[in-house]
């Protein structure tokens, strides 16, 4: 695939696709997620950086040979659509920050800002150095997870 870089694929979601994007984090894809809302904008860093466009917007898609037209307004069946596309890895699941999409790192609880309930539970969380957040695998990590392998099966 020409859109490849080392064997993993980097993609933009317009903003139309915000919640996908979050969502692609969370299955461990790299997602851009445009800063500004001009199309020729977006276009030039997704040709800059060869990244495959996802996005809800016909015109656009017609714009971009490596773009993906997400037909569904459905956040479920968004999440289905590109992930038949585009499989993918368990292995990095939980392994990107859902709000800027950096790699989170794993880290001792104990040096972190975070409630003292959650270092007791879990010594080790995982934490994005951009936006000083830490995650672990409580309720709403293991919801999540039920949820992706629901969409994947």
């Amino acid at each position: 695939m020409m859109y490849q870089k080392d064997g993993n694929i980097e993609f933009m979601a317009d903003h139309m696709l915000k919640r996908a994007c979050e969502w692609m984090r969370f299955l461990g894809y790299t997602v851009y997620y445009p800063e500004c809302h001009y199309d020729n904008d977006i276009l030039k860093t997704c040709i800059e950086k060869k990244l495959v466009l996802l996005t809800r917007d016909i015109e656009l898609y017609k714009r971009y040979a490596l773009s993906v037209y997400i037909d569904s307004v459905n956040i479920n069946e968004q999440i289905i659509q590109i992930t038949r596309q585009f499989p993918p890895d368990p292995g990095k699941f939980m392994t990107k920050c859902p709000d800027c999409g950096s790699d989170l790192i794993l880290m001792r609880s104990n040096g972190l800002d975070i409630p003292d309930k959650i270092k007791k539970s879990f010594s080790m969380v995982r934490y994005c150095n951009k936006c000083s957040k830490a995650f672990w695998p409580g309720t709403h990590y293991i919801k999540i997870i039920e949820k992706i392998n629901r969409l994947l099966k």
